[in-house]
């Protein structure tokens, strides 16, 4: 466990511990691990270093853990003992607790915040071909994609958050034929199409072309194809491209910058690139078309570049994309991708290795499946998409905060069952409402005091109880929380953080009262109210979900 990702009082408990060995020893000691035990009739802090590191002391280790004990010296600890083969346990006095919570509440919205530094990460997640509007797993995606921007710039990280849009290529040529069929048919004539079994379905088709006449009535129907048809085609990408940017726009979803595919064909990027893997050696030409040399990279097999046509694969544009990330001075990139795309990455990466990036410049996240569940039946069809659910249907149902908390509250790394029907519960069974409640239930506290959170700083001397150590030792827990979920690119951490939060609060609230008479014991216990209140909002803020004041 680095020091870095420690709270402050556990930092302050290794540290004491550090000089204890080196004081009773004369060693120092990389591996001292201090950790909050699972009961806390073992104290607010624990560490096993005797046993860990009992080969080095060449003792028993009780006898060990009770030397090191004999040597501490930490004014900020209540008690300190031996327990069962040679643990230490720590319980943290009432006075340092009280100290933490003061500088969590001085704080304030920066509790967990660390000052950015270090190398720029730039994060590409959904990136959603503009040919119809976003699928329920797309929003898994969006939530999971803008979660980890959010947690990693907490955890002082420079990240940026890019889409970008495909629009080139074939697919946007099939929308096209497929939103030009369907506009010819509302005048009762014919569109020549390449492929009719290829054409893309659903209402939203019917919808940009009906948008098509309204703006330009006929005028395409007496124009010949192959001229009408790039028209149509840039109306019909736009429109999708606006109906995805709404969608993310609902779901709170930010990005700081889009990127077009068809810009790297208007810059002549794509070409630069393959005339500079084939004048390197890494691309040849075989069987009509030009091929990479992947398979020199550590891909299975080599890959097609340019088709026989002189059409372009996608691994040519996605090269020359990212070589552009490199260009722009980012020295790490991770694409959040379907877990569809698994075998994907290897040629990208060959592609770019070929062109002298480093191998570790490119890192991907593979997000799992999403299953919509009602009833325990899975839900398959869409009013408006035909063949799949579309996010603002989701939204619709469940509501932004539901929809994106449900999303990131499980790994990214497993399949997920969206359960609707609890999505839409208003009790302890939706764990959103659960964390939303708590924080409402603290916001009501203060509005009967007639006090307003924000200006509770201070924290009079007095003991703690046991419900209030274990609420105090979670908040505490929030930095590094945010820390090691950052590190990890991992998001559910803070969800299940959140709900143990919730937990703690309500049973504290359950057993104590907080608008006592007594002054001293009245004020502490707001101040604990007030830090639980500023942690869950900073928490649901970094999953992009509303803290609700009143419920």
């Amino acid at each position: 466990m680095a020091s870095e990702a420690r709270s402050g009082l556990e930092e302050r408990v290794a540290g004491a511990l550090r000089e204890a060995v080196r004081e009773a020893y004369g060693l120092e000691l990389n591996g001292v691990h201090v950790e909050r035990p699972n009961e806390a009739v073992h104290g607010d802090f624990a560490t096993n270093v005797a046993l860990a590191n009992a080969r080095v002391f060449r003792r028993s280790p009780r006898e060990v853990a009770r030397n090191i004990v004999a040597s501490l010296e930490a004014p900020f600890l209540e008690s300190v003992e031996v327990a069962g083969p040679g643990f230490i346990n720590f319980r943290l006095s009432s006075r340092a607790l009280g100290e933490e919570l003061e500088a969590l509440l001085a704080a304030g919205e920066m509790y967990g915040r660390r000052e950015a530094s270090g190398e720029p990460v730039l994060l590409e997640y959904v990136s959603v071909n503009p040919t119809g509007p976003m699928t329920v797993a797309h929003g898994r995606h969006a939530a999971y994609g803008d979660s980890l921007v959010r947690i990693m710039g907490a955890a002082g990280r420079r990240v940026g958050g890019e889409y970008y849009f495909n629009d080139g290529g074939n697919q946007i040529r099939l929308l096209g034929e497929s939103v030009a069929a369907r506009y010819a048919k509302l005048f009762d004539r014919e569109w020549p199409v390449s492929d009719p079994e290829a054409l893309y379905r659903g209402e939203y088709i019917r919808e940009i072309a009906e948008d098509l006449k309204d703006r330009d009535v006929d005028r395409y129907l007496n124009a010949a194809p192959g001229e009408a048809l790039p028209e149509i085609m840039a109306f019909a990408t736009a429109w999708c491209m606006d109906d995805i940017e709404a969608t993310l726009a609902r779901a709170r979803v930010r990005f700081d910058g889009y990127f077009n595919e068809k810009s790297l064909y208007e810059s002549g990027a794509i070409e630069e690139v393959v005339e500079e893997l084939k004048e390197s050696g890494h691309a040849y030409e075989s069987e009509g078309a030009l091929w990479l040399a992947s398979s020199k990279f550590g891909d299975d097999k080599d890959r097609v570049l340019v088709k026989k046509d002189g059409s372009y694969t996608y691994v040519a544009p996605d090269i020359a994309y990212h070589r552009d990330k490199w260009s722009r001075g980012y020295e790490t990139v991770v694409d959040v991708w379907g877990a569809d795309h698994a075998g994907y990455g290897p040629r990208l990466q060959a592609g770019l290795v070929a062109l002298g990036l480093p191998e570790d410049f490119l890192d991907v996240e593979l997000v799992r499946l999403v299953k919509l569940v009602r009833g325990g039946e899975q839900v398959k069809v869409s009013k408006r998409a035909g063949n799949f659910v579309t996010f603002d249907e989701l939204l619709d149902e469940v509501g932004e905060d539901a929809a994106r908390y449900f999303y990131v509250r499980s790994s990214h790394r497993t399949e997920m069952n969206f359960d609707l029907a609890v999505a839409v519960q208003q009790s302890d069974e939706n764990p959103v409402y659960y964390v939303q409640y708590a924080h409402a239930r603290i916001a009501s506290i203060f509005r009967r005091a007639d006090l307003d959170p924000e200006t509770t700083k201070e924290v009079p001397p007095g003991d703690f109880a046991p419900e209030e150590r274990a609420l105090l030792l979670e908040l505490f827990d929030f930095p590094r929380v945010v820390k090691g979920a950052a590190a990890r690119r991992e998001v559910h951490p803070l969800p299940t953080y959140l709900e143990t939060l919730a937990t703690r609060f309500h049973r504290f609230y359950t057993v104590h009262q907080v608008l006592v008479e007594d002054e001293g014991l009245r004020q502490r216990r707001l101040a604990l109210c007030a830090a639980t209140k500023n942690v869950l909002r900073i928490g649901l803020g970094l999953l992009g979900v509303n803290a609700p004041e009143r419920m």
